[in-house]
């Protein structure tokens, strides 16, 4: 059942591991738990999401990710974040869809065209749809936009498609927050009890003896003390989520000296061709290992080696390989210049058709008539290029800039045109130049002082591993795996072999990360498949450049953890405690000697502090962090003297000086919209994972991903 129907009831995400050349390596029972038994991939409340309909969800959200990105490559990092975020919106969706048909929330078509076109638009329409002169909103930027969506192309049509519903999804879940909100009251009494446990304040002079005058050696520990303290932390030690402790072990592929001298054969070969090659930027490309880059560039840009000889020779000079930083250079020098890093410059447009502006029928002969005509007339009149352009450019935005473009650097390719341009000007000088677009009257206004730059070819071979070396890497690992089968073995074999053995705690069940492994999913679904033990050894997994086994040292399922498993982890705080206790045994035999607070400080050997507490409001003093200790300085009276207290971090000694009382007030407002405020921060950021919290969600990722 929904939340607020239950209010109302009560009245209150299989990669395949590559084996280079090896086959016959039986991966493991893991890989055999297959999604065999079920089609779904969960359930939430009892209702299934099916396998096929989530990952068709799936494959959208790729796609639509590929055309915002604009690139056609997922990498595996990427794709399961996708997948993540797909399973944490269906879940959102199917939940939130369970409270909205209870109420019957709706967005209704005339309030979404009032929050995309009306006079208070939704905030993201504020957020995109602004004037590029201004940066503020502008309705009629959104108005243009949806009178030209029939004429875009699908991409962006599916992203008008996906914004508004975003918008319509954040406005139901705003109207679904406001209702709960709306439905807090706060009475009076209320308000007055917090103001006073706000206001009410305690003088106390505080005796805190340092526990770290006890030295550990001194601390013998007994299992009573353990359970002692896990009986009263047990509620930190709850877990929504199974967990896995792993160690692990790598074996990096490397190459070999057969493979390095190899790679340095096939350089000299290369470098031969590419000494009679006639076009070197071509050839480069063809053979390198980086693509060429074809900008000139300052002194700094190459390995120091090679950049100091670029620098000190002429256009045409081959430069013979050599080896840096695992991979062999050569290089040709292209061209060297005196150019400036950056210049400041104006155009006017004049298009013409087939440049892809549909309004323009003017020729291309006749759009060069014009724009030598805008020449010689500004040639005599400089100061009035922004005018002219704002009256006859055809860019888009000139009417507003004047044709601006501002500062652009060199290399820029949207600015490449115009620099070349702009290195044979002078400032204020103009050139007709002939774009994609059409032809651009380009004025240079300013460009930085020039500096020596080169243009060259540089061919980059990377030293990397033969299959061979692979192969051979990959056998090893393979027999790490198969001859140490045992933590014992495990352990001494990575001793003894010089393996660095790796922790990876508290891996979740759809964790893609461990411990400096971007991709190690098949390694999480090892660790969490039905079948593998504690202290059982993995097979090989192949990730990328090397190859890991792994050693189940942990299971933690969903709830409290045993004191066994967080023996480890508390035995610091169970060592503070046990000095807590020791101390107060110490305190408790000076009390016998004096009541008096400064005495007991002198000797206890430690200061005595003063400082005022309130029972709600933030205390700076060392006890103000003991929220039962304080609580029970509340119900005190003035002249009493309290100890030995313990508490989470200390022993303590309270004497209470004076007491001052909450100020009359009848006036609550300001204290009452604080309450609303915060309450309702609470509600937006805490309303949905409580809904998710009290649901009932099978996840079944396991099986499939």
């Amino acid at each position: 059942m929904a939340i607020i129907g239950k209010i109302r009831k009560h009245s209150g995400l299989v990669v395949i591991i590559v084996g280079v050349a090896i086959s016959a390596f039986v991966i493991g029972d893991f890989s055999k738990k297959t999604a065999r038994n079920t089609n779904d991939i969960g359930t939430v409340n009892g209702e299934s999401i099916p396998y096929a309909e989530f990952n068709a969800k799936v494959e959208k959200n790729l796609e639509n990710q590929k055309q915002n990105s604009g690139n056609d490559k997922i990498s595996d990092q990427e794709t399961y974040q996708l997948r993540q975020s797909t399973w944490t919106g269906t879940i959102k969706e199917l939940l939130m869809g369970e409270e909205y048909d209870v109420l019957g929330l709706t967005v209704s078509p005339e309030e979404l065209f009032d929050q995309v076109q009306g006079k208070q638009p939704h905030r993201f329409i504020l957020q995109y749809f602004k004037d590029p002169a201004t940066g503020q909103y502008n309705p009629s930027v959104v108005l243009n936009y949806l009178k030209n969506l029939d004429k875009m192309e699908p991409k962006a049509k599916n992203q008008w498609l996906q914004f508004e519903k975003a918008i319509k999804d954040d406005r139901q879940e705003t109207k679904f927050n406001n209702l709960i909100i709306k439905g807090y009251y706060i009475p009076k009494a209320f308000l007055k009890r917090d103001f006073i446990n706000q206001s009410k304040a305690l003088k106390i002079l505080t005796v805190a003896p340092e526990t770290t005058s006890i030295s550990d050696s001194t601390i013998k520990l007994s299992d009573a003390d353990y359970q002692k303290f896990y009986d009263k932390n047990k509620v930190y030690f709850f877990q929504d989520e199974a967990s896995r402790d792993l160690d692990y072990v790598l074996f990096e592929v490397k190459a070999s000296d057969l493979d390095r001298k190899k790679t340095a054969e096939d350089v000299a070969i290369l470098f031969k061709d590419f000494q009679s090659s006639l076009d070197a930027m071509t050839f480069t490309n063809a053979n390198s290992d980086v693509k060429a880059d074809t900008m000139f560039v300052k002194k700094g840009t190459f390995p120091a080696q090679l950049d100091t000889l670029l620098f000190a020779s002429k256009p045409g000079q081959v430069f013979p390989p050599f080896e840096f930083n695992n991979a062999w250079y050569m290089a040709r020098l292209i061209d060297m210049q005196e150019r400036p890093d950056s210049m400041k410059g104006s155009q006017i447009l004049v298009a013409f058709s087939g440049t892809g502006n549909e309004n323009v029928k003017r020729t291309k002969a006749e759009a060069k008539i014009k724009i030598d005509s805008l020449l010689t007339a500004l040639k005599k009149t400089p100061q009035i290029f922004a005018d002219v352009a704002k009256k006859y450019s055809d860019y888009p935005t000139a009417k507003d800039d004047g044709g601006d473009l501002k500062w652009f650097k060199d290399g820029n390719p949207n600015f490449d045109l115009f620099f070349k341009a702009g290195i044979e000007l002078k400032p204020n000088e103009m050139k007709v130049v002939e774009t994609r677009i059409g032809y651009s009257l380009f004025l240079l206004k300013e460009k930085s002082a020039p500096v020596k730059k080169v243009k060259a070819a540089v061919i980059t071979r990377a030293i990397v591993p033969s299959n061979k070396t692979y192969q051979d890497t990959y056998m090893k690992a393979s027999a790490f795996a198969g001859q140490n089968k045992t933590v014992d073995a495990f352990e001494k074999a990575a001793v003894a072999q010089g393996l660095q053995k790796r922790s990876a705690p508290n891996i979740r069940e759809m964790d893609n990360y461990v411990m400096g492994l971007p991709s190690a999913r098949e390694m999480v679904r090892w660790a969490f498949a039905e079948n593998t033990k504690v202290g059982e050894v993995s097979p090989v997994f192949d990730f990328t450049g090397k190859y890991g086994i792994a050693i189940l040292k942990n299971i933690s399922e969903k709830g409290v953890q045993s004191l066994a498993n967080v023996k480890a982890r508390i035995e610091p705080s169970v060592k503070g405690m046990k000095k807590i206790e020791i101390m107060a045994e110490k305190m408790s035999k000076v009390l016998a000697t004096t009541k008096d607070i400064t005495a007991l400080a002198y000797k206890l050997n430690t200061k005595l502090d003063t400082s005022m507490v309130t029972f709600a409001g933030p205390n700076r003093s060392n006890i103000g962090r003991e929220q039962e200790l304080v609580g029970k300085l509340f119900i005190s009276k003035k002249g009493d003297l309290l100890g030995p207290l313990t508490g989470n971090y200390g022993a303590f000694f309270v004497y209470i000086s004076d007491i001052t009382e909450a100020p009359g007030k009848e006036d609550f407002s300001f204290e009452k919209m604080q309450q609303m405020q915060s309450f309702s921060q609470r509600v937006t950021n805490n309303m949905y994972p409580a809904i998710e919290k009290t649901a009932k969600i099978t996840d079944n990722r396991l099986k499939f991903y």
